[in-house]
């Protein structure tokens, strides 16, 4: 039994003795196998000829990242790699040179006829550890601003992206897959600095070592084809236990932020669902490390048996290099020259074996990378270049949305007008479409049939980004920023005004007690979990993110549940000060508090993801075998 299963199978012994052993036991998380990468066999199918083949295009990828965040330090690798293969081959060079002399009986003699070369092989090769080091540091200054470049890249994409890119099947497993990718681009850099120098380094020294005797440089290439051979199968080997272990990892991280965030700390414990989720999270991690674990052993018995080979060979280098001294084909000077060169040579044939590999390796990280990232560009927002202006009416012409891989459409085709300043209620159960219908009023997502126009604008050849200029969004789930309060407020607008534009905010929607009350003011960090933060309550967050759409003024305000967790003289404030900015705008509230609804100059009813009723709450409540009147009825017998 492997040790990830004997660990497995000691929780419900161990379990046993606890007190808490009547809990009910998970079932097993499902396999998860993530298929949506077109490499998943390219390491598996690796010859050192795809190596030779591939790793190129992993140097210029690198080369070009590198070039585009830093040029400076770009250069100052490539130019200190130069430099430590000159300073390699002066410094063989003058070994070659001072050799001869050194063979000679009269020791002294031939010291002092050898020390000026000797000292040109010293200085050279001080040059070329110099050289080594300056590309280090170049290296580590290029490193971080690698990471920082690819990071904002990714991150910057997922913001730019069509919400709908979020839909589509396997998203999430192919964004962890790129966020490895850029991960490895920094290794990458430091493994191209190594390779290029290896490269450069061979070229110096094989050109000494084959002008001492052609036969040596082809017995040291076979001291290192085993070396070659085994970087690829232990390459093979670490990649595949990673592609396979992706979706498990993906869903073990995300089940360990909500099992560690403060946010769900009092239903975890108040429900006692620490066992069952603890049980639930150890079977996942032994799930991976039991997959780690089986490549453990096949990647240490590849690498034993390419050392040993790679050790034979090495011994049938030096055995050819001692039988061409003894036949006198070779002189015990050039033997001594020969084996400077060899041993020069060697190490960098294994580098550049060993880190070709790697970057073989990283490369296919980084190819996640790169398509991930050509795939959310092509669904970032772009739809058209038409400016759209504040709208006095949002028409919905036939407007219909469909999710994709979705048979059934989640809004059926509906035609709705809005006007200015007028307040409309969105009424219906789970699931109706409410969500949907508002993503399309505010040109978050685009109808997948029909048009939705503001005035004579269709968004679906308006600029993106000069509609949510005219729209202030209270969502379901709003976010609690760890920003500064007054930037929780602010978020997304320019710093144009002074601070009493954010306290009317704030007034507006009764924070200016619990804002005025903070160490700090507007000043003070909302952020619990980081020293000197503080927190709020779910109400006071809702009442901030509702301050911070009134801060926008917006031609277009929409508010999903906006007090849901709002007591009741919160939950009126914000009512009323919505009728009192309605003039300005249209405003659209979606709430299953029917209550709430009597306010609204309409109601708008959504069933099924159809237009089910529209009017007046009162003529609405009125109508015989209406759904309002149905849903009414049921929350009054509550």
């Amino acid at each position: 039994m492997s040790d990830a299963k004997a660990r497995a199978a000691a929780v419900p012994a161990a379990r046993a003795s606890d007190p808490q052993s009547s809990a009910p036991r998970p079932s097993a998380p499902p396999e998860l196998d993530f298929h949506g990468r077109k490499h998943r066999k390219a390491l598996d199918d690796a010859t050192l000829r795809d190596m030779a083949r591939r790793i190129p295009t992993a140097l210029a990828q690198s080369a070009r990242l590198a070039w585009s965040v830093d040029r400076r330090m770009t250069l100052t690798i490539l130019v200190c790699q130069v430099l430590s293969g000159l300073g390699t081959a002066v410094m063989l060079t003058a070994v070659a040179e001072a050799m001869p002399h050194l063979a000679t009986s009269d020791a002294r003699t031939g010291l002092a006829r050898a020390w000026p070369a000797l000292t040109v092989a010293v200085v050279a090769m001080a040059l070329g550890a110099a050289m080594w080091i300056l590309a280090d540091w170049a290296t580590r200054r290029l490193n971080p601003q690698i990471a920082s470049a690819v990071d904002l890249t990714l991150v910057d994409l997922h913001m730019k992206a069509e919400l709908s890119a979020y839909d589509t099947e396997g998203f999430t497993d192919r964004s962890r897959a790129a966020e490895t990718g850029a991960l490895r681009a920094v290794d990458l850099a430091d493994d191209a600095k190594t390779l290029t120098n290896g490269l450069v380094q061979l070229v110096s020294a094989a050109t000494v070592l084959t002008s001492l005797h052609p036969l040596l440089l082809g017995v040291l290439l076979l001291s290192v084809i085993p070396r070659g051979m085994g970087g690829v199968i232990a390459a093979r080997i670490d990649y595949r236990v990673h592609d396979r272990t992706i979706s498990s990892r993906n869903v073990r991280g995300m089940m360990r932020w909500w099992l560690t965030t403060p946010d769900l700390a009092d239903e975890l414990r108040a429900n006692t669902m620490r066992p069952y989720l603890y049980s639930w999270y150890r079977v996942m991690c032994d799930r991976v490390e039991g997959r780690e674990l089986q490549g453990a052993r096949p990647y240490l018995l590849v690498t034993l048996l390419a050392a040993s080979l790679a050790g034979l060979f090495t011994l049938g280098m030096w055995a050819a290099l001692a039988a061409l001294a003894l036949a006198g084909a070779m002189s015990t000077a050039i033997a001594g020259t020969a084996i400077v060169a060899s041993q020069t040579a060697g190490r960098a044939l294994n580098s550049i074996v060993r880190y070709g590999a790697v970057m073989f390796h990283h490369g296919l990280y980084l190819s996640d990378y790169y398509t991930f990232t050509d795939e959310v560009r092509s669904m970032t927002t772009a739809r058209g270049t038409t400016p759209a202006g504040a709208p006095r009416r949002i028409r919905l012409c036939g407007a219909e949305f469909t999710y994709p891989h979705k048979d059934t459409p989640a809004l059926h085709p509906i035609t709705l007008t809005l006007n200015r300043g007028e307040v409309v209620a969105l009424v219906g159960e789970n699931g109706a479409g409410k969500s949907t219908l508002i993503r399309m009023l505010t040109g978050l997502t685009l109808p997948t049939g029909g048009t939705v126009l503001w005035d004579d604008t269709d968004l679906a050849t308006a600029d993106a980004e000069s509609v949510w200029r005219h729209v202030g969004l209270v969502p379901q789930k709003n976010g609690h920023w760890p920003l500064a309060a007054r930037e929780n407020i602010t978020l997304g607008q320019p710093r144009e005004h002074a601070d009493d534009r954010i306290w009317d905010a704030a007034e507006r929607v009764g924070m200016t007690r619990a804002l005025q009350a903070l160490p700090d003011g507007l000043d003070t960090l909302l952020a619990r979990s980081v020293w000197g933060g503080h927190e709020l309550s779910g109400g006071q967050w809702q009442r901030l993110a509702c301050a911070r759409a009134m801060y926008r003024e917006p031609a277009v305000l929409v508010l999903d549940e906006p007090t849901s967790e709002m007591d009741a003289r919160g939950e009126h404030l914000i009512f009323r000060k919505l009728r009192e900015m309605a003039p300005d705008r249209i405003t659209v509230v979606v709430t299953h508090r029917l209550d709430n609804a009597r306010m609204a100059d309409r109601v708008i009813v959504l069933d099924q993801g159809r237009l089910r009723e529209e009017g007046t709450f009162h003529d609405l409540l009125a109508t015989e075998d209406g759904l309002l009147r149905e849903l009414n009825a049921l929350a009054q017998d509550r």
